[in-house]
């Protein structure tokens, strides 16, 4: 047998390429995306490991731990103090250096007195102690801080600004005051997240604090000399603390391992995102390989039957046809390992240049499991989709060998009682289960029900498709086969003839444009929702922006634009951290005023008029997570004031997602104003006056920033603009990762039309006999394969609109209220590329077809 299968493999070698082809896309495409995630998850682990490793021990307060370079803790230290650094020095002596580590805001200016940002965000200082050791970054070029007024920058900013060593650096304090730093050295911090995009700015840990105004350290940390053990020096620094249980102490060990655990959320969900679009692509190619050896099998018949004939048995057959899967899948499966370690380079390109995620650098590391897991599963996948073919090949009767010439079956969208049963149980199910998500009041949840919903009605769909697929193609067919003559009306015939080949055929296709339409409906409808409803409860025509997070905006600022009448109201806004019960909130505060004009909160219990001194109002969010209700009393922790009581006299609906910034608790502001005695506002937000114009307005508003250099003018259409922005790379990143399914499903279907032509030889013959030219032949096999894209297309759009729009349903009863857009051009500009990716697809079939001879093609048998 074994003979057999080679002579089968060498008989159908063209056929079987394209095959092979389906499996190296499918298995690159998976093994690139786990060599991508592998790869960043180790830079990631060695990124934070190499900034802890010289860490001895980390002295942090207890409940607000901070790790190397990322995000300030949920409640920030007040208690690791310049003092406590001194306790600890005193107490270890020579054995370690001592060092307190901190970061907060501080904006640097460029030429033109404007804070450097990147994506709308400035940047922060941070702590580069006297101990090279306990730097959180390395040195490229020049030196660390040498006395208060060096500075060290990181490579990013400093290649983009042409900022070199010696020279003088602005940087932005958090009173707003400009500070310059001799500029000693430039250094770059490995997987920080934000040192490939926001400003950092190193510079000795006093001055940090001054600038950034903090008065404690974000954690302290002992790097040993002269061998000290961790644990000694562990056990010196908590003797030095007098024990107490709102420090914690760590050894070198724990902190990195704590830091490796921690490092999780920071690498995001990139690695999940690749492998979700690496099964998709998967499973396109199981469609692809399963329809392949189905039409191969059918084709063999008598050559099945002349085997049968001289004495092989059912076992020798499937055995066989097992056999010549599996050598499929051996080549297709190494080949498609060896692509995947170019296509994981290409997709860290792609993620790198169209989603805002910074990875960490490195080269992709080449591990041997996931070769292992990439040759296993395109294996495993061409066995299984050629299990069914090879059971219908040891069903074959000798006496089929008798036959000259082996009929096209024609089933004209005939299917089983039993099928249609269960079809239309899977699409009830699927639409029940939808039905029931968009009424969920968990997101998660919801989304999960929606899902599964979904997914059991493409299954319908692919039961079902011999009954679909004919209809619609007499429908697309009706028209073109009026106008454009016999070989458009035969294209629709022979679309026709077998509708079950053709639902397998653009299953795989249906797949990969349901996804690209769920994607871009369901982020266009995001995008209009969050204009709407900025538009509706949080409108403004202008904000002026302090130049980095955590400062402020000069009172004096909003009283000037106020003389101004270009302006009809000008409202203060205010913000900062406390906490409730143990969690960390966003206390905020506006202008009585700008309530019902720039600020319009959905009330959802309590109103307005009672919000007044001594009362709070409550995100219902935040309502819900503390189980607190109208009229409750809570207690604020505030580090300016202590604690600060007061009752809830208004619960308002927030929108998350929605591009509308709410606060968790508002306050009056004159109550806002004296617990936390800011320095300035958080922002000031601006309608113009009616009848006055755009150019007129801003000329107004930019006369008063132009005297504070390093303020921010924003509008309403630019943070629009901003959210717009996000949403299309995050399009553009799923569109690029859904590509390739689409890629392999275009593949099916030229390697369906491929088998077709050859199995259609003598029939293709007579039609030249009739009359048909070469031409003619050939654009009745391109129309036959634009029907068939087509028909995929049509099907992936509807269902992929139907999730989107039970999604939307979903948000809207979670978040509020959202807004269902369909963007018709950007869908119809799919499909219509699908017909044309299905063009493309029939060129070779339809020369092989035209060129055949037709003498030869009615004389074989």
């Amino acid at each position: 047998m074994l003979k057999v299968v080679l002579a089968g493999l060498r008989a159908d070698a063209v056929r079987l390429a394209l095959t092979c082809l389906s499996i190296v896309l499918g298995i690159a495409f998976v093994t690139g995306t786990f060599l991508l995630s592998g790869s960043i998850n180790q830079a990631f682990n060695y990124g934070y490991a190499r900034a802890a490793q010289n860490v001895d021990v980390a002295v942090q307060q207890t409940g607000s731990a901070v790790y190397p370079n990322t995000t300030a803790p949920p409640t920030p230290p007040s208690l690791l103090t310049p003092s406590v650094v001194d306790q600890i020095q005193a107490r270890v002596g020579s054995d370690a250096v001592v060092s307190g580590q901190v970061k907060g805001p501080a904006p640097v200016l460029d030429a033109n007195g404007q804070p450097m940002r990147t994506d709308g965000l400035t940047g922060n200082a941070l702590a580069f102690p006297t101990d090279p050791a306990l730097y959180p970054g390395s040195i490229v070029a020049g030196t660390g801080p040498t006395g208060p007024g060096d500075a060290v920058i990181d490579k990013d900013t400093a290649a983009e600004h042409k900022l070199t060593v010696g020279q003088t650096i602005r940087v932005v304090g958090h009173d707003s005051a400009i500070h310059t730093f001799r500029l000693a050295g430039i250094a770059e911090y490995g997987v920080d997240n934000r040192a490939n995009g926001w400003t950092l700015v190193g510079l000795e840990p006093q001055v940090v604090l001054s600038l950034t105004g903090k008065t404690s350290y974000d954690e302290i940390d002992l790097h040993a000399k002269g061998g000290t053990s961790q644990a000694h020096l562990a056990s010196e620094a908590a003797s030095a603390l007098g024990g107490q249980p709102q420090f914690t102490v760590l050894t070198g060990t724990q902190y990195t391992k704590a830091v490796l655990e921690h490092r999780a959320s920071i690498a995001g969900n990139v690695p999940q995102i690749l492998e979700v679009f690496g099964a998709v692509a998967l499973l396109v190619a199981g469609f692809v390989i399963y329809n392949t050896f189905t039409i191969l099998v059918a084709q063999r018949i008598r050559q099945v039957a002349l085997l049968r004939c001289i004495g092989a048995g059912k076992g020798q057959v499937f055995a066989a046809t097992v056999a010549e899967a599996a050598l499929v899948g051996l080549v297709g499966s190494a080949l498609g390992v060896l692509a995947g370690i170019g296509v994981a380079q290409a997709l860290h390109a792609v993620v790198a240049s169209v989603s805002s995620t910074q990875l960490p650098p490195g080269g992709i590391v080449v591990s041997g499991g996931v070769i292992a897991l990439g040759m296993a599963v395109g294996f495993a996948v061409t066995i299984a989709s050629a299990v069914l073919p090879a059971r219908a090949a040891t069903n074959v009767p000798p006496v089929e060998a008798l036959r000259t010439q082996q009929e096209v079956k024609t089933t004209q969208g005939r299917i089983g009682r039993t099928r249609v049963l269960v079809a239309l149980g899977l699409g009830a199910v699927g639409i029940v289960l939808a039905a029931l998500g968009t009424g969920q009041h968990d997101l998660l949840g919801g989304v999960k029900l929606i899902g599964g919903g979904g997914a059991l009605v493409f299954a319908a769909l692919i039961v079902a498709g011999p009954l679909i697929v004919g209809p619609m193609i007499w429908a697309l067919d009706w028209l073109p086969g009026r106008l454009f003559g016999t070989p458009t009306k035969l294209a629709g015939s022979n679309a026709r003839r077998n509708p079950g080949r053709v639902a397998a055929t653009t299953a795989a296709l249906t797949i990969g444009v349901t996804l690209m339409s769920l994607f871009t409906v369901t982020q266009n409808s995001v995008t209009v929702t969050q204009s709407q409803w900025i538009e509706s409860h949080n409108p403004y025509d202008y904000s002026v922006d302090p130049p980095g997070t955590g400062q402020t905006v000069p009172f004096q600022v909003t009283d000037q634009l106020r003389a101004k009448p270009q302006l009809a109201h000008v409202a203060a806004v205010d913000g900062t951290k406390a906490t409730l019960n143990g969690t960390s909130v966003d206390v905020g505060a506006v202008e009585a005023s700008a309530y019902g004009t720039l600020f319009k909160p959905v009330v959802k219990s309590g109103s307005l008029a009672a919000f007044g001194p001594g009362t709070v109002a409550l995100s219902n969010e935040m309502a819900d997570s503390q189980h607190v209700k109208l009229g409750d009393t809570i207690t604020v922790q505030t580090q300016q004031s202590g604690p600060v009581t007061a009752r809830v006299a208004l619960i308002y609906q927030v929108f998350t997602g929605h591009g509308i910034d709410w606060y968790d608790i508002l306050m009056p502001r004159p109550q806002f104003l004296s617990t936390f005695k800011p320095l300035g506002d958080t922002q000031v937000r601006i309608l113009a006056a009616p009848g006055v114009s755009t150019v007129d307005s801003r000329a107004a508003v930019d006369s008063v920033v132009s005297q504070y250099p390093f303020l921010h003018t924003g509008s309403l259409a630019e943070k629009k603009d901003s959210l717009t922005g996000s949403a299309d790379a995050t399009l553009q990143l799923f569109t690029a990762m859904l590509g390739l399914a689409v890629v392999i499903a275009v593949l099916g279907i030229a390697n369906t039309l491929s088998l077709s032509v050859v199995e259609r030889t003598r029939e293709s013959a007579l039609l030249r006999a009739l009359g048909l030219s070469r031409g003619q032949l050939r654009r009745m096999l391109s129309v036959e394969a634009v029907l068939m894209s087509a028909v995929g297309a049509l099907m992936g759009v509807a269902l992929g609109v139907g999730i989107a729009a039970a999604l939307e349903a979903l948000i809207g009863r979670v978040e509020g209220g959202a807004v269902l857009s369909v963007p018709v051009l950007t869908l119809v500009w799919y499909v219509l590329l699908a017909a044309a990716a299905g063009l493309a697809a029939s060129v070779l079939p339809g020369r092989r077809a035209a060129s055949v001879s037709i003498v030869a093609a009615i004389a074989d048998s």
